[in-house]
């Protein structure tokens, strides 16, 4: 790939290639058709690839196209996930939450409760309360 290609062509191409048409492929990536045929030319410029030929009324991916769709879907899908706001800052709290509620509602959601916070916060303990008795559902690594 030449110098002039940055990581914003990598969202685009995945768009062109999961759509199959520049008229798709700027639906999905909320941009005006002929804003995403000006960058399907970029993209061509960069990669020295034509990427989509028309068949027809259609457009068709090359051979290269084809073989880099899973590797820049992938690409695409990390940077997204990095980019994403974590929960890391939760996995280190150590904390105690006190829900009370009947004892119907303790004995079907309390564990289902306590697993699901548990998930986010590896350190928590989840104390159910009822009127008749306590359960503690304590998940600790």
């Amino acid at each position: 790939m030449k110098s002039t290609m940055n990581l914003n062509l990598l969202a685009a191409l995945d768009a062109l290639l999961a759509e199959g048409s520049v008229s798709g492929a700027a639906k999905r990536m909320h941009v005006s058709t002929p804003a995403m045929s000006h960058t399907l030319a970029r993209i061509r410029e960069a990669t020295g690839d034509q990427i989509l030929v028309r068949a027809g009324r259609r457009f068709v991916p090359t051979v290269r196209a084809q073989e880099m769709r899973a590797p820049v879907r992938k690409l695409v899908e990390e940077a997204v996930a990095l980019l994403s706001p974590g929960d890391a800052g939760l996995i280190h709290v150590e904390r105690t939450f006190v829900v009370r509620a009947p004892d119907g509602v303790s004995i079907v959601f309390g564990a289902a409760l306590a697993g699901a916070l548990q998930e986010v916060m590896p350190s928590l303990t989840v104390l159910v309360n009822s009127r008749n008795y306590e359960r503690i559902f304590s998940h600790r690594r």
